[in-house]
């Protein structure tokens, strides 16, 4: 009884730290939003000790809608593209680069070293009007003038597809590598081809790592706040930029605080989601 009490002590002492950073820097700052939502606003914009449910009642004008729907459209597009691109990538990391995915997994990795907006600005420059990819159609005589592609749907997916594709390929690979290679020579034996091969064993066996790709791209997806911005124009409102247009230009902290929960919200769902699917999956095995 004494060495299981002092192991739980031991085990106590070693998470206290993090528990305590946790408890300070994560769920502090979660419930004095929680309590914003839910706070009365005067005509001025300061914040109004209360309790109203109109907040969140405010959400479901039409307006407040739209943006769901768009963040949603968004979110949706990016990340079917990220798996339509992600996963061949990966599978070829896993199965076909042999001694050179290594090099390729860090080459995933290098832009993560950089600052999050400075590759995005990159974008703004490569597709300006003098930027490099309009120079390389117009010389190669595809259009006759350089085009506006800047504050543009696609400018922004272009930029969302950029920023969460490692998100993509890292757990789609870390969900092909441990695969058996003789599970697929066995199918070949048996006279599978290489397509049905692919989608009776590959496949299955890689959709934990496709949940949790989706999952890592979708969820962010509908808070992101600079690519829209930067890339889009905003013109197209998200829940990112609703929050801080409420938060900073219209001094409606309680309404951005809502805000900031339905998306908390949305993202646990998915987390559940996710989990279901994975239990699923696995019992599939």
């Amino acid at each position: 009884m004494r060495r299981a009490l002092r192991q739980r002590i031991e085990i106590g002492a070693m998470l206290a730290p993090s528990v305590l950073l946790l408890g300070v820097f994560v769920l502090a700052p979660l419930c004095i939003v929680a309590a914003y939502s839910f706070a009365l606003r005067d005509p001025y914009g300061a914040v109004l000790p209360g309790f109203t449910l109109r907040n969140y009642a405010d959400l479901f004008q039409s307006v407040y809608l739209l943006v769901f729907v768009n963040s949603f459209e968004l979110a949706a597009s990016t990340t079917l593209l990220c798996l339509m691109i992600g996963y061949p990538v990966a599978y070829f990391i896993a199965f076909k680069a042999g001694r050179f995915a290594p090099a390729l997994l860090l080459l995933l990795l290098i832009p993560f070293w950089i600052n999050f907006l400075i590759r995005i600005s990159a974008w703004v420059v490569l597709l300006g009007r003098g930027g490099l990819i309009n120079q390389g159609l117009v010389r190669t005589g595809l259009i006759d003038a350089p085009v506006g592609m800047l504050g543009s749907y696609g400018a922004t997916l272009v930029g969302m597809v950029y920023a969460f594709l490692p998100l993509t390929v890292f757990p789609i690979y870390a969900a092909l590598q441990p695969i058996d290679r003789r599970l697929v020579e066995a199918g070949a034996d048996l006279g599978a081809g290489p397509a049905e091969t692919f989608l009776r064993i590959t496949l299955p066996l890689s959709l934990p790592g496709v949940l949790a790709a989706a999952l890592f791209v979708f969820v962010p997806s509908m808070g992101v706040f600079a690519i829209p911005v930067l890339l889009g124009g905003g013109k197209d409102i998200i829940l990112g930029n609703l929050i801080v247009q409420l938060f900073l230009e219209f001094r409606n902290i309680p309404l951005g605080a809502a805000v900031s929960m339905l998306l908390l919200a949305f993202a646990g769902i998915g987390i559940l989601l996710y989990m279901r699917a994975l239990r699923r999956v696995e019992a599939m095995k």
